[in-house]
């Protein structure tokens, strides 16, 4: 029954595309093109809307087929425009052939929105629980915090005509190259005209192709390169692509309710852990509830700092996001429980008769457990100074320091 759902649902897809494909060869390609140089919401006939991330229909009137050479990877992707609302949508990149309708019901389902009023969004799919499928809708705190965008192509400066020239959407549209003076980035560039400067003002887009706004009217980028990245336009055409956000649930909702449960454990169960401490090594069990109990604190504060702020931008909310995670944590408690493991070895070992000489070989194990652990933070502190603004980049080196440590089995 599966692989039948499976095979309709591609022949619905097929079939759409198809009718989508045959709809726009049914119309001459300068009809088309008149069509679609309109941006309303760039040239200010209509306003930007703010989009909230579930219960909204999507629509696009204009899809952009691309190209992408990054390195030596050559991939396509499908980009959708709302050019009255400002909305631009894309699926990710294949290797295989363009992947161009949005179809939600797919298991690998993957479309990322962007809004010129900030919101950004990203919905998918993943396997929950007896391989059911779960939609999701990642905002970044983008619903609240709103996207500061700064990608208008040569913003702040003047882009300079020359003689190069490009034929795109076979053929159909020839475009000249654009540079900034001195830059190394080129745009090409096509319109009713080419002036020899153009001074952009506002884009609608993304991979530096899209509709650009500017002092001398409105144009379409249609390919970027730089000396790493190109991106191309393949084919423009009309589009009556939609898209149902009703069903995905809020990703940052479940993480914040699990998380804040997650905490109020940990507080009960230290609470309890702190009325069990006695016996030996008492300074050792208490530094090591200390640290758990100060550790629990600072995971509350992270987490209301994580949703003070959009995760793209704000440094303070990534810093609170990633500090639940820090591996950071994880060595500094380690260092502590290998001293605690240190201690009641050493207490045995006081009290041992035979096994005297094997509580000494232990010994000596977790002092090398733990002279490699305290390198390990060390290597840690200095990566948060080394990438104090750059939070992401730090939890990456710290994470990947982790992964490859290889303490030894003491036990």
């Amino acid at each position: 029954m599966k692989r039948i759902v499976i095979t309709v649902l591609a022949v619905v897809v097929t079939i759409n595309a198809s009718a989508q494909r045959h709809e726009r060869d049914s119309i001459p390609f300068g009809q088309m093109i008149r069509t679609i140089m309109r941006a309303p919401v760039l040239t200010g006939q209509t306003q930007p809307r703010i989009i909230v991330p579930r219960g909204l229909r999507l629509c696009f009137n204009v899809e952009f087929d691309l190209k992408l050479l990054v390195g030596s990877r050559v991939v396509e992707q499908a980009m959708f425009i709302n050019s009255s609302e400002g909305i631009m949508g894309y699926l990710p990149p294949s290797s295989e052939g363009l992947i161009n309708v949005i179809v939600p019901e797919i298991p690998k389902f993957s479309f990322s929105i962007i809004g010129l009023k900030g919101n950004v969004y990203r919905y998918y799919n993943q396997k929950g629980k007896h391989d059911v499928l779960e939609h999701y809708v990642s905002t970044a705190n983008s619903e609240t915090y709103l996207y500061q965008a700064n990608t208008t192509p040569g913003a702040a400066a003047i882009l300079s005509r020359k003689a190069e020239t490009g034929e795109y959407c076979n053929g159909n549209i020839t475009a000249r190259a654009y540079r900034i003076d001195g830059g190394s980035t080129t745009w090409f560039i096509y319109g009713d005209r080419f002036p020899e400067k153009l001074h952009p003002r506002k884009y609608l887009g993304n991979f530096g192709v899209g509709y650009m706004y500017t002092e001398e009217g409105l144009f379409l980028v249609v390919e970027m390169r730089t000396d790493a990245v190109q991106c191309r336009v393949t084919d423009i055409q009309n589009s009556n692509a939609c898209f149902n956000t009703a069903p995905f649930e809020l990703l940052e909702d479940k993480f914040n309710t699990k998380v804040a449960a997650d905490l109020q454990r940990e507080r009960e169960k230290l609470d309890r852990q702190a009325a069990h401490i006695s016996g030996d090594c008492i300074a050792e069990q208490t530094a090591l509830l200390n640290f758990r109990r100060e550790n629990q604190r600072k995971q509350e504060e992270n987490l209301r700092h994580s949703k003070e702020g959009n995760l793209y931008q704000d440094v303070n909310a990534q810093k609170g996001l990633l500090g639940m995670m820090d591996p950071l944590i994880t060595v500094q408690e380690g260092i502590l429980s290998t001293k605690l493991s240190i201690c009641r070895t050493q207490t045995h070992m006081a009290a041992a008769g035979s096994g005297a000489q094997r509580d000494a070989e232990k010994i000596s194990c977790l002092g090398g457990q733990l002279s490699g652990l305290q390198s390990l933070e060390a290597q840690m502190r200095a990566l948060d100074q080394q990438y104090a603004s750059e939070p992401g980049k730090a939890y990456a080196e710290k994470s990947r320091l982790y992964l490859h440590f290889r303490p030894p089995s003491c036990n």
